[in-house]
């Protein structure tokens, strides 16, 4: 039977293989954003090592501390994420980073938990393809959005997240697609809402296809999914990295969502190629993206504006 996605999916590779958890942090005041990715690599030459990730948006600094893989520790049967003395876990985290290149402390926790909805035939936001072996990257959303309270302290400086909001999500597999745009949005200006979507070329058994997935929720009861899985259309597709936007229309058995997509500012992480961490790709996490909502009749059901938003365009 197959493990929640959430948990550690390691199978003992010896090489291509990279696991890692996002944990996107949003102050009360908007503020501070700060995006936390904790994991383990394995190169094609076997070369291992466990590593955290940090993004401070405000400024754009990012950082990559690198750690021994026998300092990587994380279960089968829940969501917990140990990398070296640093935390991660379903309920928060607790930070203990002191590394030449900086240093990150601070505890940080979580509750409120929306989980993203998964069944035994939907195990994750890829729908059956979670299922399909030899794909490049699996990707799981957990948590849709929890409260934050707490502090983080960066090289000295004090982050209060108390009354804040997160996100959770992760990836594993060999590599991120060559081609993807990936978005998250949930802080919108008129409640709570989240928006979810990516689009990328997908390689598999030699070939290749366009492949997308999408979900929003206002959590009253409001909620559409859109993918290539359910046959759902993605029509009107625009993506411009110089100008760093993109847009298009959705359509599929919840109805129609039109969005659109700006990138501000932004960091450089590292990603994945064969669990190589050597790619670099800029991620924002301060995008605007809009949404309207509408049902099959043309009615609209939700129309709103997010900021804080999450997005990568790597083309």
């Amino acid at each position: 039977m197959m493990r929640h996605p959430a948990y550690l999916q390691y199978q003992d590779h010896t090489k291509r293989y990279f696991e890692g958890w996002y944990f996107k942090c949003i102050s009360q005041d908007r503020h501070h954003a700060i995006a936390l990715i904790p994991g383990m690599a394995i190169d094609p030459d076997g070369q291992r090592h466990a590593f955290i990730q940090v993004i401070n948006a405000e400024s754009g600094q990012t950082w990559y501390f690198d750690y021994p893989f026998e300092s990587f520790l994380a279960a089968r049967d829940k969501l917990v994420i140990q990398v070296d003395t640093s935390l991660f876990q379903r309920e928060g985290l607790a930070l203990d980073i002191h590394h030449p290149t900086g240093s990150v402390t601070g505890q940080l926790r979580f509750s409120q938990i929306r989980e993203f909805p998964v069944s035994w035939h939907t195990p994750s936001i890829m729908g059956p393809f979670q299922f399909v072996p030899g794909m490049e990257c699996y990707h799981a959303v957990i948590h849709l959005s929890h409260r934050i309270d707490g502090q983080i302290h960066i090289n000295g400086e004090v982050f209060d997240f108390d009354g804040g909001a997160g996100y959770l999500e992760k990836d594993y597999g060999r590599s991120f697609p060559q081609s993807y745009v990936w978005l998250q949005a949930s802080h919108f200006g008129h409640g709570d809402a989240s928006f979810i979507f990516s689009r990328a070329r997908i390689p598999w058994l030699g070939r290749e296809f366009p492949g997308f997935f999408a979900y929003f929720t206002d959590f009253q009861g409001n909620t559409a999914r859109f993918a290539t899985y359910n046959c759902s259309k993605l029509s009107d597709w625009q993506v411009d990295p110089d100008s760093g936007t993109c847009s298009g229309i959705l359509k599929g058995p919840a109805g129609q969502l039109k969005f659109s997509a700006q990138m501000v500012g932004g960091g450089t992480l590292r990603a994945p190629v064969d669990g190589s961490m050597h790619r670099e790709i800029i991620e924002s996490i301060r995008a605007t993206v809009l949404v309207e909502l509408t049902d099959h009749s043309g009615k609209r059901i939700y129309a709103d504006r997010s900021t804080e938003a999450g997005m990568e365009i790597c083309l």
